[in-house]
């Protein structure tokens, strides 16, 4: 083949190998350096030790080739080995071995590329756990504080619904009524219910040297002239437990007033002891005992600066059942004016 041709073909498939490389970063700058004079002598700046030895390398491959060419049987081989046309048939070998090394580096490259990628995706993602987690945590804090204010308000809420003064009346009511047990029968401790704690509390201790002579509490959903539920005073054998909630049968009631307004004492039994079943009025109960009642009413206040007591007389069982009637209504009024 004429040396011409040759060349043209060397051109040709250096040509092709570049079209193949291009665009493969390291690969194909290695390839463009070599169509420079001095091919296998130095390196670019941005080249790396790595791709300077892959490109000697792949010189002394071809070299290897050109060196095992001149050993053929015929001397005209070698002939052409020693002329000009050498250099363009070395080329072409180590061409190829440059391809090869220069797509391994580019291989190379591209693996760090992704496996610098993957780091920076793992780094992401654990910054992106981390921001989930914070975000999480702030969330649970905001949970929890939005879930505590709820609970209180669920609370205050319950607070209110549980509170002595709310209880309903009672469904047979005037006739049976729930009553709220503050001081237990022969105590001196004057209990008496807090709205805002929703508790019982010791509000004093009896200054006199007397004690209550029965039951005391209170009626639910009642109000009375001085701004209290209605008193009440609960008959029976046995002390009952401040605190507790007692079905009860009026029997009759002691007018009274006192420093605040009218202040009137209804007198019951415990619907649910068989003993008091036949009490029904006033006149089932002695006399003897609707008197300690009014002098102790009008005594237990008198060693108290600034409070007094007056103290009518007894009315019956239908007029206390009058009384709590309309001290239910005035109830439902200041209730609903509150709303």
């Amino acid at each position: 083949t004429p040396p011409e041709t040759r060349r043209e073909r060397e051109r040709e498939r250096e040509r092709g190998m570049l079209r193949v490389c291009s665009g493969r970063g390291l690969g194909a700058r290695a390839l463009r350096a070599t169509a420079r004079p001095g091919f296998g002598t130095s390196a670019s700046s941005s080249s790396s030790s790595v791709t300077s030895s892959s490109i000697r390398m792949a010189s002394g491959l071809g070299r290897k080739t050109t060196c095992e060419s001149k050993t053929g049987h015929h001397h005209k081989h070698k002939h052409e080995h020693s002329t000009g046309d050498n250099f363009n048939y070395t080329r072409h070998f180590d061409w190829l071995s440059v391809a090869a090394a220069a797509t391994a580096m580019a291989g190379f490259g591209l693996a760090s590329k992704a496996a610098l990628a993957d780091k920076e995706g793992a780094d992401d993602d654990i910054k992106l756990q981390i921001d989930t987690a914070a975000e999480t945590a702030t969330g649970t804090k905001e949970s929890d504080a939005s879930s505590t204010a709820s609970s209180e308000e669920e609370g205050a809420s319950r607070q209110h619904s549980r509170s002595a003064y709310s209880v309903p009346i009672g469904s047979r009511m005037p006739d049976e009524v729930s009553c709220f047990v503050e001081v237990s029968k022969g105590s001196r401790n004057k209990y008496e219910w807090d709205e805002k704690l929703g508790h019982i509390v010791l509000d004093r201790v009896l200054h006199s040297a007397v004690f209550y002579p029965h039951n005391y509490g209170f009626v639910p959903q009642t109000l009375c002239g001085d701004g209290d539920p209605l008193d009440v005073l609960i008959m029976g054998p046995d002390p009952l437990e401040p605190g507790c909630f007692v079905d009860v049968r009026p029997i009759g009631y002691l007018v009274m007033q006192d420093e605040k307004g009218m202040d009137e004492k209804l007198l019951a039994v415990a619907a649910k002891d068989p003993r008091l079943y036949e009490v029904r009025t006033l006149r089932n109960v002695p006399e003897h005992v609707l008197r300690e009642i009014t002098q102790f009413f009008e005594s237990y206040k008198m060693l108290e600066k600034n409070k007094w007591v007056k103290v009518g007389g007894w009315k019956g069982t239908v007029d206390a059942k009058l009384l709590i009637e309309s001290t239910h209504r005035e109830y439902k009024k200041g209730k609903k004016s509150s709303e």
